[in-house]
């Protein structure tokens, strides 16, 4: 009876065990993830990646940033780059996948202030009045693909990394726990411009505070184009070649501004004489990366501005100069310059009964 007892037991336990391995969940496997861009999860895993943020940037380094090959992309009418950038992100306890970014040929880093819904631009991480935004102490997973942004349209390798893991704020981790964060209605985190949802009283008589009437933060979007020369000159090289990039500008009523050039993006603030600058990144021959500074204003439905970069590039002197100018079909209602509205007076309950004797009080 007692072998038979322990031959069971060991049955028992090699099922679930058995059980455990096929349906560990994420990051083991994907059993419990949900793709929002294409499922990649039969894809191989050829290139090992690691995660990590220092300062503003979101470092990937990427054994295959250069070995993947790049191709023509027909959204992007560029073949500047080789890789999709994706994100695992658990919600409300689901697990998703998204890619929220191009990857360049060798490229490194991205701006961490593009871990958000906005780059997403997906459900549920990006809906009207609602953008996700990430939170202190949760972990988030980060893997490179092929190109497999929204479709597999302009797939250049069916291969994929590894997962690699980050805990927000805190560092790179092996350990997927972790407990949410509470956010507010428009995506972000409680206590980082979140907002707590109110709290119906169930006390007859209780004065409550109506919240204040929401603020319209609109967007608008100017679209332009950037022109100028690109010189590269040095030892070994001189190239002087025209340089031409469709670039958008979106504009919100709080003076957010993100501008976008290509593939590369920054975000800032539109000062109150209307000027705003920022920094992004161009590809030089495929070999090195330069960083381009914009000094622009926005005035009513117009941008305009200039682009100028003089950086290292292999031994040589890679110099841009460039302006740009773009158009909006609607015009910015600046937040700060609008009248102060009034907030709501406080509202009492109307069904209070007074006990007798303060109503002959009151009467009297």
């Amino acid at each position: 009876m007692k072998i038979k007892q322990f031959v069971a037991g060991v049955i028992a336990t090699a099922l679930l065990l058995a059980s455990s391995a096929s349906f560990a969940g994420f990051p083991d496997d994907f059993s419990d993830v949900i793709w929002i861009d294409p499922d990649i999860s039969s894809f191989p895993v050829t290139s090992t990646i690691s995660a990590n943020v220092s300062g503003s940037r979101l470092q990937i380094q990427d054994t295959k940033r250069s070995v993947w090959p790049r191709r023509f992309h027909t959204d992007l009418q560029s073949d500047c780059c080789n890789r999709s950038l994706w994100i695992f992100i658990k919600l409300d306890g689901q697990w998703y996948a998204a890619t929220f970014e191009y990857m360049r040929f060798s490229q490194i880093d991205k701006l961490a202030e593009a871990v958000n819904g906005g780059q997403i631009k997906r459900a549920p991480f990006s809906s009207t009045g609602y953008e996700w935004h990430p939170a202190e102490g949760e972990v988030y997973g980060f893997m490179t693909s092929g190109m497999a942004r929204f479709n597999l349209n302009n797939l250049n390798v069916s291969e994929r990394s590894n997962i690699s893991l980050y805990r927000w704020e805190v560092g790179p981790t092996d350990n997927v726990i972790f407990e949410e964060a509470v956010r507010g209605s428009n995506g972000r985190p409680i206590g980082d411009g979140g907002t707590v949802e109110p709290v119906d009283s169930e006390e007859p008589g209780v004065c409550v505070e109506p919240d204040a009437p929401e603020v319209e933060n609109n967007t608008h979007i100017y679209d332009g184009s950037a022109i100028g020369n690109l010189v590269v000159s040095g030892p070994l090289l001189n190239e002087n070649a025209n340089y031409s990039q469709d670039i958008t500008i979106t504009v919100m009523d709080d003076r957010s501004l993100s501008f976008r050039a290509g593939g590369e993006s920054f975000s800032t603030q539109i000062q109150d004489d209307g000027s705003f600058t920022g920094r992004f990144i161009i590809d030089i021959l495929g070999q090195c990366e330069v960083e381009v500074l914009v000094n622009g204003t926005v005035n009513g439905t117009n941008s305009s501005g200039t682009a100028s970069s003089s950086d290292s590039c292999l031994g040589n002197t890679a110099e841009l100069t460039a302006s740009y100018s773009a158009i909006s079909a609607t015009v910015p209602s600046y937040i700060d310059q609008r009248p102060a509205t009034a907030r709501p007076a406080r509202v009492c309950a109307s069904d209070v009964t007074m006990p007798p004797i303060l109503n002959l009080l009151l009467d009297q």
